[in-house]
């Protein structure tokens, strides 16, 4: 694995664990993102909860080989993330949102792609 997809792991890392805690936790401002998106709290918590699955995962696969088992578990969980964060994208687009609002699901999107396409390479 290279460094830069090792430096992108863990900031992903730690990027993701600490929105996913936000949501889970649904703390006032996740609370109200929640209601601007249209989302339950149940849904939204859950989401948190997958973006902190997905986190572990990235950590997990940081070690590992690629083809490995745990390299595969690693891209797949870069894979997930940023298509969770184009998801997410599309939401704040669909609600009028402007970049300050939708910019760090595009970044965090556009940095699970690097680092997987970084340990492809």
């Amino acid at each position: 694995m290279s460094i830069v997809a090792s430096l992108l792991s863990i900031i992903l890392f730690l990027a993701f664990v600490s929105a996913g805690i936000q949501k889970v936790q649904f703390n006032p401002m996740m609370s109200a993102t929640a209601q601007r998106l249209g989302f339950a709290k149940s849904s939204y918590q859950r989401i948190g909860l997958l973006e902190i699955v997905g986190a572990i995962a990235l950590l997990i696969g940081l070690a590992s080989a690629r083809g490995s088992l745990w390299g595969i578990v690693n891209e797949a969980a870069a894979l997930a993330l940023a298509f969770t964060m184009a998801l997410a994208v599309i939401f704040h687009l669909r609600k009028g949102d402007g970049v300050k609002e939708l910019s760090p699901a595009l970044v965090l999107g556009l940095l699970a792609l690097v680092e997987l396409a970084s340990r492809l390479v």
